[in-house]
C-alpha cells in the first residue's frame, strides 16, 4: 500500500482524533445489499483495507463474527487497538496488495477513504481471491466537510483552505477521493465484478462540532501536512489561525472556538461490486 501520510504518530494521532466515524446507516446499507446474497446466518468475516485507527472498521463489528482491520501505518495499528471495545475485532499490520486471509473466507471487504493509495489491480486480485462467491467489496469515501451554523452555510470557507490555500500541496491522491468521489474507471472497473457496480451517495450531519475541532480536521489533511513539511510550522500555524478566524468571522458569534458549534455535513458515497455466487 502507497499510502505513507500517517505513518507518522503525531499525524495519526491527529487524524484519528478530528476524522468523523462512518455513520451506522453506512454499514447497514453495506450489509443490506451483501445480504441480498449471502445468508446472514453466514456472515462470518469482514475485512477493512487501510483501517486507520478504526472507525471505518468498528461500524462493522455487530454484524460479523469476527472483523479484521488492517492498516501499513503500524502507528495506526497501535492507535486502533489501544481503544479498541470490540472482542470480535482483530487489528494487524497489512497492506491492499497482500490481505493476510485465507482463500474465499471473506464475505465483505471495505476501504474507507483510502483505496486511492493502492495498487488497484493488485488489490482486486487480493479481493477477489479472499472473497467467498457472492461477497461484496465496497470502495468508499467522504467529501470535504460542510460547516453549517444555522442558517449559515460556511462550506466555501473549507473549500477555500482546500483548493486555494493548500493547492500546491494536496497530493493528487487527495482529489480523487475529495473532489472526484471516485468516478473516474480505475474505480469502476472492477475486474472480478460481473455485475454492474452499485454506486450510493448520502448525506450524514454530524451536530455540535466545535470551531476547534474543525481546525483540527483541517490540519488533518495530508495536503496541510505536506505544506506544513515544506515551509515549517511556524507558518503553518498562521495558516489554521487563519483559517479558524474566517470561520469565527462567519458565524457572527462571540466566544471562544473550542465553546462555538457547529453541524457538519459529509456526503459519503460508496461503490459495492460483488463477485459471483457461482465463482468456484
Amino acid at each position: 500500500m502507497s499510502n505513507k501520510y500517517y505513518v507518522v504518530p503525531s499525524h495519526a494521532e491527529i487524524y484519528n482524533k478530528f476524522r468523523p466515524s462512518p455513520p451506522q446507516q453506512l454499514a447497514k446499507r453495506l450489509v443490506n445489499y451483501l445480504t441480498e446474497k449471502v445468508t446472514p446466518e453466514l456472515l462470518e468475516q469482514a475485512v477493512d483495507i487501510g483501517c486507520g485507527g478504526g472507525q471505518s472498521t468498528e461500524i462493522l463489528a455487530p454484524y460479523f463474527k469476527k472483523v479484521l482491520g488492517f492498516d501499513a501505518s503500524e502507528a495506526q495499528i497501535i492507535a486502533a487497538t489501544r481503544k479498541n471495545k470490540f472482542k470480535n475485532i482483530t487489528y494487524r499490520v497489512g497492506n491492499a496488495e497482500h490481505i493476510n486471509c485465507a482463500d474465499s473466507s471473506v464475505q465483505l471487504v471495505t476501504t474507507c477513504h483510502a483505496c486511492q493509495y493502492f495498487d488497484l489491480p493488485k488489490f482486486y486480485a487480493e479481493v477477489e481471491r479472499v472473497l467467498t462467491p457472492g461477497g461484496v467489496l465496497c470502495l468508499y469515501g467522504y467529501a470535504l466537510p460542510q460547516p453549517m451554523c444555522g442558517d449559515k452555510q460556511l462550506s466555501h470557507i473549507v473549500n477555500k483552505f482546500y483548493c486555494d490555500t493548500l493547492e500546491d500541496y494536496v497530493f493528487p491522491h487527495s482529489k480523487v477521493v475529495y473532489l472526484d468521489k471516485y468516478t473516474s474507471s480505475q474505480y469502476n472497473n472492477i475486474p472480478f465484478v460481473a455485475e454492474p457496480l452499485v454506486r450510493d451517495e448520502f448525506v450524514h450531519v454530524v451536530p455540535s462540532v466545535s470551531v476547534s475541532d474543525l481546525v483540527g480536521y483541517a490540519s488533518s489533511m495530508s495536503g496541510f501536512q505536506n505544506f506544513k513539511k515544506q515551509v515549517g510550522a511556524e507558518k503553518a500555524s498562521q495558516v489554521l489561525n487563519n483559517f479558524q478566524s474566517e470561520i469565527m468571522s462567519a458565524t457572527e458569534l462571540e466566544g471562544d472556538a473550542a465553546d462555538i458549534h457547529l453541524d457538519i455535513q459529509y456526503t459519503y458515497f460508496l461503490l459495492m461490486g460483488r463477485k459471483s455466487p457461482a465463482a468456484s
